[in-house]
């Protein structure tokens, strides 16, 4: 009786710390995960001022529906970043107000593409979770004066509306712009939140010279 009594302790108490350790490590997530998407956030709006500011120099028109795209951006940013999910849909007009926003400041000599589903069926996403690549494709595959592409692309199965492809390709300079923000970490976050949020559901490909010059990333994410 005595060592059945100590088995059954021994099991019980396990099965506590066991617990425990579940607890302390869903904690130790959500707060690395808000420190991460806290640090995604100034990131992207450093980006985005410093592109108003210099476009207020050119055309005050222009600049004034930068800032009203900005502020929709924003709304985006306050109410629905602080969930643990957005739909896609709302993730996908976020990102094509940043490339509009984007858009605005460039010469002819940059091609922007954005290729999106006719239909996106709707699905859930992190919040935020593609702009990093775009970004980053904004801050080394444009330089004043050179010819310079762009590409966006969303694909969506219509089998399975849940697994979707993020591709961004672009040229590739070895000087960056100066007027850009010079760190480096959207993308490092990015892929630590796509570790934590979609372990084993997500095959990112990241080259950084095509056989053509370019940069080019592929995202197959299973939301």
């Amino acid at each position: 009786m005595l060592g059945v009594s100590t088995s059954v302790a021994a099991v019980q108490k396990s099965q506590r710390d066991e617990h425990t350790r579940q607890l302390l490590e869903q904690a130790r997530l959500a707060t690395e995960l808000s420190l991460l998407k806290a640090q995604i956030n100034p990131h992207f709006f450093f980006n985005t001022l410093n592109n108003i500011y210099s476009l207020t120099f050119i055309d005050g028109t222009q600049a004034r529906t930068a800032l009203h795209r900005l502020s929709r951006m924003m709304r985006y940013v306050l109410y629905e970043t602080p969930a643990q999910t957005a739909l896609l849909s709302h993730e996908v007009t976020f990102l094509r107000d940043y490339i509009d926003l984007m858009h605005l400041r460039l010469t002819e000599e940059v091609s922007v593409a954005l290729d999106l589903p006719e239909t996106l069926q709707e699905a859930t996403i992190a919040p935020m979770l593609l702009l990093p690549f775009v970004e980053n494709a904004f801050k080394h595959g444009v330089r004043a004066g050179a010819p310079s592409r762009i590409q966006v692309a969303l694909r969506q199965s219509e089998a399975e509306p849940n697994m979707v492809e993020f591709e961004v390709c672009n040229s590739v300079f070895a000087e960056r712009p100066d007027s850009l923000e010079a760190g480096g970490i959207g993308l490092t976050n990015t892929r630590r939140r796509l570790e934590l949020l979609y372990a084993g559901r997500y095959h990112l490909t990241v080259q950084e010279q095509t056989p053509a010059g370019e940069y080019h990333v592929l995202l197959t994410l299973q939301l």
